[in-house]
């Protein structure tokens, strides 16, 4: 094994030893309280208008305080994961996520005002995870308890013009919070067994981060959880 060989196998054990000491429900809770402890309430006067916006519904919806908001370097999605989980100080890769935009390309409307039965929804992930859509129509059929047929749904990422219209924000850059419409919210419910129990996603700009503890974010949206992988 050469020098460089040596170096990636040292980091990769550190890796999993600062994931298993996270692990700790210990730990957990005081990197909690220290994460919540360094949310600054500082306005973000040098930020992009869709990360304002951002802000603004924190604020709204009374998480700004434990909000927390990163400037990332352009070249940001040129990175492995590791990389980002360092530069954003994450806990792991696995706290890493995103929001996509998911289309019923069956749905007999174009409305969604009701929750239980939207054209679209905002699914949020693990970027180290994936989206089975057969679990994610089963969940929503179920939220009308399966009165709807099956086949009156066919769930698909939506594209990026339909995407940019209904939130407001860029390719990732995409925040569940401050979308221009308020579409449903679901999360991976690997999201909530995240130790420590804090998550990072897009802050409205692709250059910039939001950080939020993950109950916070489910009493503040009323996000509905799903088993999606």
């Amino acid at each position: 094994m050469n020098s460089n060989d040596n170096t990636k196998e040292q980091l990769k054990d550190l890796i999993n030893q600062v994931s298993i000491l996270y692990s700790s429900k210990n730990i957990a809770a005081h990197y909690l309280d220290y994460f919540k402890r360094k949310a600054k309430v500082t306005k973000l006067v040098d930020a992009p208008e869709p990360v304002k916006k951002v802000e603004k519904a924190c604020i709204s919806l009374g998480i700004r305080n434990i909000s927390r908001f990163y400037h990332v370097e352009s070249d940001y999605y040129n990175w492995d994961l590791q990389r980002r989980a360092f530069r954003l100080i994450s806990p792991s890769i696995n706290h890493l996520c995103k929001s996509v935009i998911f289309e019923n390309t069956r749905s007999s409307h174009d409305s969604i005002d009701d929750p239980l039965n939207s054209k679209y929804y905002c699914v949020i992930i693990q970027y180290v995870g994936s989206i089975n859509t057969q679990r994610l129509m089963n969940f929503v059929r179920t939220l009308k308890i399966k009165q709807i047929s099956k086949k009156n749904y066919n769930f698909r990422v939506t594209d990026r013009e339909k995407s940019v219209r209904l939130t407001g924000f860029e390719n990732n850059g995409v925040s569940p919070i401050g979308m221009t419409f308020q579409i449903p919210i679901i999360l991976s419910s690997a999201i909530t067994e995240l130790q420590p129990p804090v998550f990072y996603l897009g802050a409205g700009h692709v250059d910039w981060k939001l950080a939020l503890p993950v109950h916070d974010f489910m009493l503040a949206t009323n996000c509905f959880i799903a088993n999606l992988s």
